[in-house]
């Protein structure tokens, strides 16, 4: 039988195939943490082939997850083909484990983020599906409370998904879960209906045939920052993606909103202003300034809803100058004089922000990449020099979509939003995401070497410790 014809899949889509040829961009993530009550063994006997079944209908629903990177290219960025065969192997992983006496949660949390660093320093193969589920589940010795946690990470090339599509994918997963569901699921699971591939940003939008000030400008400053380490100029040989998870609670972080609310501040922004406030306060060398990245969904301009597979994303980028950064210098930490420091830096964000936002399709990230003559050359280009941005702060926002069924005893204990550690981009990047009543979390990721474990170590701390208590 005849192959698909190859696509592209946009301009962000040839970005996203030429970075991951070049080891420089690899896969984000989101993970939903489920805790499972179950009186005997039989609900667990059920639940694999439920889940594969879930998994197949789920594939059936998007066309995204129906596309993989193929063997050809088109001016040195590879293609993507629709996959007619999908065998287990290639789209899940199951792995179950008994945790020893004394191991809780912060163990937990630990085993999470070490398979995470595993699955997020892989490259994807050709001719396969350009996404993967892996259920972890960890199963409780006691006898007096037979229960599971299974966390389930649903990893994915960028060219196909972006973060609200990791959340769609959950939403769709758990609206397929059939418990009762007598047959074995049959692999390899065959489709071969012609499916049109997602619809791309500059398909839904008109953001390519603009010539304004702000579609044209370079989003470039010379102002200086601090960057972490030089980008890696050999990443496909030398590479090690890293993940630290900080867990706020659901009290804590009701809190933080109120208190948000009352300042006319957005979560974004005051995360925006503590992350600032925890870099300078870690860092002990000399900082010129920082410049943070913010990327935000473009599904309310694409028409794309919030259950779709794409990747509709832009971004805006935000500076502070060493000048700004020292206001909070003479401020004893955690003091009122020094909250209100924080508070006045994320109004600042919050209206920067906003003005930015309201701009797209101007200057949008579809639009600057378009203007690029040759994409793998640009990025290939960047190998050894500086940085240009401190961070990045990715927040997909409170998640109310995704919903185990009813009766099942399966329970949404949180979700956790990861990407690799970039190689050309930001030297870390902060991953948000709440589920409704729930809790708040936030991951760090990074490359391995270009920022001090020291470093990280002392910013979740601090994240923990003041979101924790922002009163």
């Amino acid at each position: 039988m005849a192959k698909h014809a190859p696509v592209t899949l946009g301009v962000l889509g040839r970005y996203y195939s030429a970075r991951h040829t070049l080891g420089q961009y690899r896969s984000a993530c989101v993970t939903a943490t489920y805790s499972i009550s179950f009186p005997d063994d039989s609900l667990l006997n059920k639940l694999d082939n439920a889940l594969e079944h879930a998994l197949q209908a789920t594939i059936r629903e998007h066309a995204g997850l129906r596309y993989g990177i193929c063997d050809e290219q088109v001016d040195g960025v590879p293609l993507f083909r629709q996959i007619r065969t999908f065998d287990s192997q290639d789209v899940m992983k199951v792995v179950t484990s008994r945790p020893r006496a004394g191991e809780g949660e912060s163990m937990s949390d630990e085993l999470l983020s070490r398979d995470l660093e595993s699955r997020h320093s892989e490259l994807w193969p050709e001719n396969k599906p350009a996404w993967r589920v892996v259920v972890l589940k960890h199963t409780n010795n006691c006898k007096s409370d037979r229960s599971l946690t299974m966390h389930i990470a649903f990893f994915a090339h960028h060219a196909i998904a972006d973060g609200l599509s990791g959340v769609a994918f959950h939403a769709s997963l758990m609206n397929n879960l059939k418990l009762d569901t007598p047959v074995s699921a049959k692999w390899p699971l065959e489709l071969n209906e012609i499916q049109d591939p997602p619809p791309t940003i500059e398909e839904s939008v008109d953001c390519l045939s603009c010539n304004c000030t702000v579609c044209t400008t370079p989003d470039k400053s010379d102002d200086p920052v601090w960057a972490g380490g030089p980008i890696s100029t050999a990443p496909t040989e030398t590479y090690e993606s890293r993940v630290r998870i900080v867990t706020v609670p659901a009290a804590p972080f009701s809190d933080l909103l109120r208190k948000c609310k009352q300042a006319n501040v957005t979560v974004t922004s005051l995360l925006h202003a503590i992350i600032f406030t925890s870099l300078h306060n870690s860092i002990k060398e000399d900082i010129p300034g920082f410049r943070a990245v913010t990327p935000f969904s473009a599904r309310q301009h694409t028409g794309a809803s919030d259950a779709e597979i794409v990747n509709h994303i832009s971004y805006l980028t935000s500076h502070v100058s060493q000048k700004e950064l020292q206001r909070t210098q003479g401020c004893a930490r955690g003091s009122a004089a020094e909250e209100q420091q924080i508070i006045d830096l994320a109004r600042r964000f919050s209206n920067e922000v906003a003005t930015k936002v309201k701009e797209f399709p101007h200057g949008s990230m579809a639009t600057k990449l378009s203007q690029v003559q040759n994409i793998p050359q640009e990025c290939q280009s960047q190998g050894g020099t500086e940085r240009p941005y401190t961070y990045e702060l990715s927040n997909l926002g409170l998640v109310s979509s995704i919903c185990p069924p009813e009766g099942s005893g399966i329970k949404l204990d949180r979700l956790v939003f990861t990407q690799c550690g970039f190689v050309a981009g930001p030297a870390l990047g902060f991953n948000c995401v709440s589920t409704r009543g729930g809790n708040f979390t936030i991951s760090i990721t990074w490359q391995r070497g270009i920022v001090a474990e020291s470093v990280v170590e002392d910013v979740a701390q601090e994240l923990e410790t003041r979101l924790g208590a922002f009163q």
